[in-house]
Order: structure tokens, then C-alpha cells, then sequence
């Protein structure tokens, strides 16, 4: 008597006998991606907007940051929709409102000035570290600190100007909105004194606590391994 094999599943699938593992040294293991560009990337970003010891110390000074950074971004939403409101009025009502475009252009003013002065409250202004990062560390301390002292008299000079200029102009109104022209010179001179109080304050941190607010030439080349 034969026995009989029973017939396989149809539906039923046959184990691979040569099972495909992952490679884990495929093109999106991170172990392969470059470590250096993106790491201090992001190392610079990171630290760029951190508190210094100063804003964590007192209250006062990190709420008056907190309220710049909140009126830049409100400012921020207030040129957007000035500015949808004006291409929404123009194309598709095919009225236009006279005033948007003039407001937009004052509230661009005053993003400017108030950004500014709060990225100057966090060291993160744009800098040209090329030859401080090569130097012996106290050569570059050097030049932070006289680049420090330009940006001081330069925001003096801007915002004594500033405050002249509001006085010239204080009768003269903008043509569309009737806004007093002033405004667009006050922006201005706000952000300069804010940046030269700002510039103040990281001076005399720097020099009294370096271990807790390095020179942002020796963090840049800390960052880049110099």
C-alpha cells in the first residue's frame, strides 16, 4: 500500500531559503552621511539662540527679550496679511485699498529694526570670522571685542541721528494712510538703542563671566575645530 503525500496549500508560500537581510551600510544609514558640515551646522544654530547667563540671571531682561521677539512676530503676521490684503483688493476685487501698501512698507520698518535688535540680544548677527578663527585666541578676542565697540558707536551715531530725524519730520504725514511720517525714523532709532543696549550687556558679560559667555569668535572656532 502506498502512502499517499498529502498536496501542498496553494495559498501557502514557501520559505525563502536565501532571506534578504537589510544592509546596514545602505545610502540612508546615518553612520554614512558626512558628520562634519551638518553637525556643526546645526551645533551653530543650536547655540546661536540660546540665553546667556545675563537673560537666565534676571527676569526683567529675559521678558524684555521675550516681548521683542513677540512684536517681531506679530509684526511679521501684520506684513503678510497687509500684503495678501492688498493682492486679494487689487486682482480679485479689482479695488484697491490706497493705504495697505504704504502701512506694509511701515510695518516692514519696524520688523526690521525690532529683528534686529533681538538677534543682537543673542549674538547671532551675520559675522566675517575668517581671520579671527586663524589667529591665536587672544589676537581674536582682540578683534571681537573692537568689533563690539563699532557696533557701538555705529548704533550711537544711528540713533542720536534717529531721534534728530524724528524732530525734522514730525509735522510731515504719509500721503495714503495720514500716518505721521516719524514713525518710519522712530523704528530706526528704537532699534539702535536696543542694540546698542544689547551690545552693552554682552560686553560687560564677556568681560566679568567668559567661562559662561565665550567670545563669539572662540565659539566659532570651537564649533569648526580650530
Amino acid at each position: 500500500m502506498n502512502p499517499t503525500t498529502p498536496n501542498p496549500d496553494p495559498n501557502s508560500k514557501t520559505p525563502d531559503p536565501n532571506p534578504q537581510t537589510p544592509d546596514p551600510t545602505g545610502p540612508n544609514d546615518p553612520g554614512l552621511q558626512s558628520p562634519g558640515t551638518d553637525n556643526i551646522a546645526d551645533a551653530e544654530a543650536t547655540q546661536a539662540f540660546e540665553q546667556d547667563s545675563f537673560e537666565r540671571r534676571s527676569g526683567l531682561y529675559r521678558a524684555a527679550i521675550t516681548l521683542e521677539r513677540t512684536i517681531g512676530i506679530l509684526l511679521m503676521v501684520g506684513v503678510f496679511v497687509l500684503v495678501m490684503l492688498q493682492v486679494i483688493t487689487r486682482y480679485v476685487f479689482d479695488s484697491p485699498l490706497s493705504w495697505t501698501e504704504e502701512v506694509a512698507r511701515l510695518t516692514l520698518v519696524w520688523l526690521t529694526f525690532i529683528a534686529a535688535a533681538f538677534v543682537s540680544s543673542r549674538r547671532s548677527h551675520i559675522t566675517v570670522d575668517l581671520i579671527a578663527t586663524v589667529v591665536p585666541a587672544a589676537v581674536g578676542r582682540v578683534i571681537g571685542t573692537f568689533a563690539r565697540l563699532v557696533v557701538l558707536a555705529v548704533s550711537a551715531f544711528m540713533a542720536v541721528s534717529g531721534i534728530m530725524m524724528v524732530d525734522i519730520v514730525a509735522a510731515i504725514a504719509m500721503p495714503a494712510s495720514g500716518l505721521p511720517t516719524a514713525l518710519l525714523y522712530l523704528a530706526a532709532t528704537i532699534g539702535f538703542i536696543l542694540i546698542f543696549i544689547h551690545t552693552v550687556i554682552e560686553i560687560i558679560m564677556v568681560a566679568r563671566f567668559p567661562e559662561e559667555n565665550p567670545d563669539t569668535v572662540d565659539s566659532t572656532a570651537q564649533l569648526e575645530g580650530l
